[in-house]
Formats: structure tokens, C-alpha cells, sequence
């Protein structure tokens, strides 16, 4: 059922989707009248998740997360990310302004339910869990944002008429600070479980898991193996028997592993459907027996780039994770469809790399239309709480271990995918093995940006990135609009 929210500062025009975001429909509410019941506070929240549908951060969000790294490439010539694919990016790229947009926009619906929920008379134990809730999808955005423009304005007042809104750049450690109090906040007072209607929604764990990743992040490894270690020893997530099992309709979502996801139903308003399979589907195959399966993004793949680069080179031979990933000449889906047998790539390829993803992609179907798939999205599967606490132990021992405890972990990811369990891990191995765990899941350019990789790995796959690459340009229309902002260095 589809919920507009009708509030003054922002929060206008939100839809759900099933599950939590499944609500009786409120109608023409201001902000005279809403924010005095739990049942209104409850709904405000979940307009800042289905900033999370928006297909700016979802659907296209591998426009600005997935194209600058060697995992993948545009599938064409598109003035709208072709330049982030050879760094001839600028202010005025559309994925750039998007992406900045959007992500602000979850920090402006955060602020102002923050702001209400302090100012509530609801029991304490019910505000914390609202804030907690409140302050999780901040952090959310706000990572993402300092990770690819820098030092951003860290903005926490919900916007109004009095206040000056043309905020400077905050220094990186405070934007930082901010997003590690929020997600402190967040893991102490979020559920442990959420069940029934509320699953999908943000719990301890899932705090716990991105507060390790932003440790991870801030190289602060003895506090990401303590994060990520609280996440395992909780004892409610475990991997999924296949890693494909993380991508079917039928248990991918909200799954064992599944930690924290974008939630999506489909056919429901446009909007409300993962779109992931439109911009992924080889073109011309007919798939998703829509009008989309365009082949957007590809993966990279020797045809068209250096061997021992790509991403479609990088899986082991008995790797059980490429073909849930990667689309190879002549491999079958027979649940693909299977009302017409089942598909089959072509011997030939289907793209300029031969190659095409296969990570999101479902076909046809009920419940599947243009654009909308109901599979949801991952943002944190539990394989990555696994690897980041080995590589934060590897880290800790000085760059390779061969610590029983770090080795158990990684290498029940390793096993689930059909490989031999490693005896050692050091830098490479932790970053070869998050490439082909996490292919075109939106992870590999920032694991490329954090460990220092992404200049000379970028340069031997033939790229043309320069220091201030590992930066992405500030909007120009931000600038235009507010001059106490600064443009980062390069562009």
C-alpha cells in the first residue's frame, strides 16, 4: 500500500514498500498536526527509508560506487557516466549531483525527526530507539558522502527560515566523529531482532556492522575487530548455504545473512522497485520481458581490457560465486525464466566485453515490471562482518596472519563459494577476496580508496586516474548556491 506523507520541510511525496513500509495511508498532514503520536513518528522514519528506494541511491547508485573501479565499465557511450568510467568527470556529471542530492536528502529527513523526537514527551526507552533509528540512516548517508566528496558540511539541525543553510566543509575527523556517535548511539538502544512487519528496519546489528566498517575505514583496526566480533557473537546472522541463495527471489530477501538491506516490493507505485536489472540485463536478450535490459554497466572482462586485471579473470577456476556474478559464453540459467526453458548466454557474448552481470538480474515474471524488481538490495551481507574482523585482525598483525581465529572466518566465506580454505592471508588476498565476494555490489571502489590500492591497480588496468580522482568533483549547482563551499583540488 502506498503511504504519502504530506509534511512541511521535506518530507513530501514518500512512498513504502511491503513489510515495514506497509502503513495505512495518512492524508494531508502539516507539521501543526503530525509528530504527536508514536504511530506519526513511526511514519516520519519511514520516509527517510524510502530515500533508500530512490533510484538515485539504489538503482543508479553504481553510476558513482562501481564505474570508477576495474570491476566494471559503462556498457556504451552515456554523457551521463561514461566520464566517471575514464575520470573526465566534473561538477556538472549528472551521477555526481545526484548522488550528493540524495544522500542530503536523508540527512535532512533524519534531522527533522531527530529534532521532533527530542522535543517529544514519548517514554525515554521509545525516544532512544526513534533516535537510534534516526541517527543509523544518517550515518548511513553521511558515509557514503564523506567517503566519495571529502570533507562535507555535517549538517545535524533540520533546516528552518532563521538559520543561515549555507554551511562549510567540517573537517573529515568531526564528519567522522559524528557518524561513529551515531552509530554508538544506534547499537545501544536499536533491537536486537526485528520481526514481523519491522523486519528490514535497522537494528543493533546492523550499526554494530557499519560502525566496524567505518573503523575499518578510519584504519582504526583494533576498534573494527571489536565491532565486527560483537556482530558474530550476537549469534543470529549466518551465511546463507549458497552464495546464490542471496540473489533469488525466492531467499534473498531478508535472509540469515542479511544484515542491512534497501527494501523493494516490484510492481507496486514506481519507485518502490529495485531497479537494478533494467541497467544489469545483457541488451537485447529480452530477459526481463520489459522494455529494459539495457546492459548499462558491464563487467570487465580480458575481450577489452588487460588480462589479470578484470574482473571476470579474478574468479578461481572452481569459484561457485562467478556465475551467480558474472554472465560467461554458454553458461545456463535454468531458473532463469524457466517457463521458456531456462536462458542460456550466448556462446558469442552480449556485450563490447563478452560478458554481462548477473548479480540482480531475475527475468521476467509476477510482481516484475519496467524498471521494478522486488528483490531487495544489500548494504551489508554478514560474509562482509566476516572478512572485515580477519582483515582487522591481519591488519593488527602487522599486514599477513596466520591467526586460527581470523583464518576460521575468512575462510568460511572462502568454503561456502567451493575453494580450499588458505593457511595465510595478508593485504592482497583480504582484497582479492572482497572483489569476488562483493562484485557489483558497490563495495570495490571504496575497498580500492581505503587500503591506498586504487591509483596503481586503476593505472595497470589502464585507467587514467590522477591523485585528485580518489575524490569525486562538488556539484557545481552547490557551489553555485552556496559560497562557503570549496571545489576539492583538480577539478
Amino acid at each position: 500500500m502506498k503511504i504519502q506523507i504530506f509534511i512541511v520541510i521535506a518530507i513530501l511525496g514518500l512512498s513504502s514498500c511491503e513489510g515495514f513500509l506497509d502503513r495505512s495511508s495518512l492524508d494531508q498532514l502539516s507539521e501543526d498536526t503530525f509528530y504527536k503520536t508514536e504511530n506519526d513518528m513511526d511514519s516520519a522514519l519511514l520516509g527517510i527509508y524510502s530515500v533508500l528506494q530512490n533510484i538515485d541511491w539504489t538503482g543508479k547508485g553504481w553510476m558513482m560506487l562501481e564505474i570508477p573501479s576495474d570491476n566494471t565499465q559503462a556498457g556504451g557511450t552515456d554523457p551521463e557516466f561514461t566520464p566517471i568510467d575514464d575520470f573526465t568527470m566534473n561538477g556538472d556529471t549528472p551521477p555526481v549531483a545526484a548522488t550528493w542530492a540524495i544522500r542530503y536528502r536523508a540527512v535532512t529527513l533524519a534531522n527533522v525527526v531527530i529534532e521532533k523526537i527530542i522535543a517529544s514527551d514519548f517514554d525515554q526507552s521509545i525516544k532512544n530507539e526513534f533516535l537510534g533509528e534516526a541517527q543509523f540512516l544518517r550515518a548511513l548517508a553521511y558515509f557514503d558522502l564523506v567517503r566519495l566528496f571529502g570533507s562535507v558540511p555535517y549538517i545535524t539541525e533540520a533546516p528552518r527560515f532563521d538559520i543561515d543553510l549555507l554551511y562549510a566543509r567540517t573537517p573529515l575527523n568531526d564528519v567522522y566523529e559524528g557518524i561513529k556517535s551515531d552509530l554508538e548511539f544506534a547499537s545501544e538502544h536499536l533491537p536486537i531482532l526485528r520481526n514481523g512487519v519491522d523486519v528490514g528496519r535497522a537494528s543493533s546489528g546492523a550499526a554494530l556492522a557499519l560502525l566496524a566498517k567505518v573503523h575499518l575505514t578510519r584504519k582504526e583496526y583494533g576498534k573494527s575487530r571489536d565491532r565486527a566480533k560483537e556482530v558474530i557473537d550476537l549469534g543470529i546472522y549466518s551465511l546463507m548455504e549458497n552464495y546464490s541463495d542471496n540473489f533469488d527471489l525466492a531467499t534473498g530477501d531478508n535472509n540469515a545473512e542479511s544484515i542491512f538491506e534497501v527494501q523493494f516490493t516490484g510492481c507496486a507505485n514506481f519507485g518502490t522497485g529495485n531497479a537494478r536489472q533494467a541497467f544489469f540485463a545483457p541488451w537485447g536478450e529480452g530477459i526481463t520481458k520489459d522494455r529494459d535490459g539495457w546492459g548499462s554497466q558491464i563487467p570487465t572482462s580480458p575481450t577489452v581490457n588487460p588480462p589479470g586485471t578484470t574482473i571476470a579473470d579474478s574468479f578461481e577456476s572452481e569459484d561457485l560465486r562467478k556465475k551467480w556474478s558474472i554472465m560467461s559464453p554458454n553458461v545456463a540459467y535454468p531458473n532463469l525464466n524457466p517457463e521458456d526453458g531456462g536462458y542460456i548466454y550466448p556462446g558469442s557474448g552480449a556485450s563490447a566485453s563478452g560478458v554481462n552481470i548477473k548479480k540482480y538480474v531475475v527475468g521476467g515474471g509476477d510482481n516484475i515490471c519496467f524498471m521494478s524488481t522486488p528483490l531487495n538490495a544489500s548494504i551489508i551481507r554478514y560474509a562482509d562482518v566476516l572478512l572485515t574482523y580477519a582483515e582487522s585482525l591481519m591488519e593488527i598483525q602487522g599486514g599477513v596472519t596466520s591467526d586460527s581465529e581470523a583464518l576460521f572466518y575468512f575462510n568460511l566465506v572462502r568454503e561456502r563459494a567451493g575453494l580450499a580454505p588458505l593457511l595465510m592471508i595478508d593485504k592482497e588476498t583480504v582484497l582479492h577476496e572482497r572483489r569476488v565476494e562483493f562484485a557489483f555490489e558497490n563495495q570495490r571502489w571504496f575497498d580500492l580508496i581505503r587500503t591506498g590500492e586504487a591509483i596503481e591497480k586503476l593505472t595497470f588496468h589502464g585507467k587514467n586516474i590522477q591523485q585528485h580522482n580518489l575524490l569525486f568533483p562538488i556539484p557545481s549547482t552547490e557551489l553555485e548556491t552556496n559560497p562557503n563551499l570549496t571545489q576539492n583540488p583538480g577539478y
